[in-house]
């Protein structure tokens, strides 16, 4: 067991400042406007569950990359123009991982591997400059461990046989989740430094492509096949996406971001490890579920909604509130606030899907959409009642 360590043996920092996301972050983003794109795509073909379970696996160490490129430019890219130019050369990556699971992920693997091999060297490279400038005080033994020890996992990786290929994939990501929760003087020293502004504004930014992909999803599906049932299914689908990035701005970046701000100034490192690089990815995974059920919807939407573009839709919605609820409690929200919140987000939902199952698949999600709108109020109360303000965590 570890103990955090005194405020004498960290190393001395500047005090975090705001700061937004650089153009050269925004670009990278595009590659996984067709991430996302790609995974709904194949979860409106195949709505069962392992695909969903295949999804899911393919699209963590996407998220894990993305999101260890972010928190490296949070550090540095401020400082230093070579971060931003290594940001954006490391694009092919996250691309070639994403051509690979649209063509197959059993014939592409070498395509995936190699993507996964790319980023973690140009990781590497962001550290090694990072420290030759005095910018870091990171042992050499932990950016090469982090990122050229586990490429070689991947490497290895291209000479075992499926199943057992996926497996090593599962131990590379693993081990660098390990060593990112080894606590030390250096892990201190990054959670003091890392701007909250800026990594919630690209968290933001992030889930803003997963619900514009949703909407993506109506407008091009009534293109395709346009109806008047059809026009319904795009509203109520289009509603319901309004509404969920109404709960996700107006109510949890607001008091996340308060939240994360207590928990630094409280050196709860910890909750901001989890809140920023863990806990959005069910964000991220819940509303690709939803994007591809409104693809789905709108693509039949006088047909009833098929049992599992319903399990997705229920799932989708429910996973945001149950997630959000998470990062309440892990950041010190009032567990009553948290509950009288997650318990209606998960069962109405869930109760417009299973209710409107005998009906067409347009007043499906306008039931969802309405579902959302009591949430809407219930959000407001809570306001009203102080639920929403968090509190300095242990």
């Amino acid at each position: 067991m570890t103990t955090e360590p005194a405020a004498s043996q960290t190393v001395p920092t500047s005090e975090p400042t705001r700061r937004v996301a650089d153009w050269y972050e925004l670009f990278f983003d595009l590659v996984f406007v067709v991430v996302i794109a790609i995974s709904a795509e194949i979860l409106e073909r195949d709505t069962s569950l392992g695909a969903v379970l295949g999804f899911l696996l393919l699209l963590f160490p996407l998220w894990w990359a993305w999101v260890n490129l972010m928190v490296t430019n949070n550090l540095f890219g401020a400082r230093f123009a070579s971060i931003g130019a290594l940001v954006i050369a490391a694009m092919p990556g996250p691309a070639a991982m994403a051509i690979a699971i649209a063509g197959g992920i059993a014939e592409q693997a070498w395509l995936y591997v190699a993507g996964a091999v790319w980023i973690r060297l140009v990781l590497l490279a962001m550290w090694l400059v990072s420290r030759a400038r005095g910018a870091s005080s990171a042992p050499l033994w932990r950016p090469f461990a982090y990122n050229l020890g586990t490429a070689a996992f991947w490497l290895v990786s291209l000479g075992i046989p499926r199943p057992w290929q996926y497996l090593v994939w599962a131990l590379a990501v693993a081990a660098e989740v390990l060593l990112l929760a080894v606590r030390s003087r250096f892990a201190y020293e990054i959670y003091e430094r890392a701007s909250v502004s800026h990594a919630l504004e690209r968290v933001g930014l992030f889930i803003v492509i997963v619900i514009g992909e949703a909407v993506y999803l109506a407008i091009t599906g009534l293109t395709e096949h346009p109806s008047l049932g059809g026009g319904a299914a795009a509203l109520c689908g289009f509603l319901v996406c309004a509404l969920l990035a109404r709960t996700f701005f107006r109510w949890g970046l607001p008091t996340t971001e308060a939240g994360l701000s207590i928990a630094q100034r409280a050196r709860s490192f910890g909750a901001m490890r989890d809140v920023i690089m863990y806990l959005p990815f069910f964000l991220v995974a819940g509303l690709t579920l939803v994007a591809a059920s409104i693809g789905i919807a709108v693509r039949h939407p006088d047909a009833a909604l098929p049992p599992g573009a319903r399990v997705l839709l229920a799932c989708g919605v429910a996973v945001l509130f149950v997630v959000n609820a998470i990062i309440g409690v892990r950041l010190g929200r009032r567990v009553d606030g948290v509950i009288a919140l997650v318990v209606p987000g998960v069962l109405l939902p869930v109760l417009a899907c299973l209710l409107s199952g005998a009906l067409a698949a347009w007043a499906t999600l306008g039931f969802v959409a309405v579902a959302l709108g009591l949430l809407e109020l219930v959000n407001k109360k809570l306001g009203a009642q102080g639920h929403g303000v968090p509190r300095a965590t242990e």
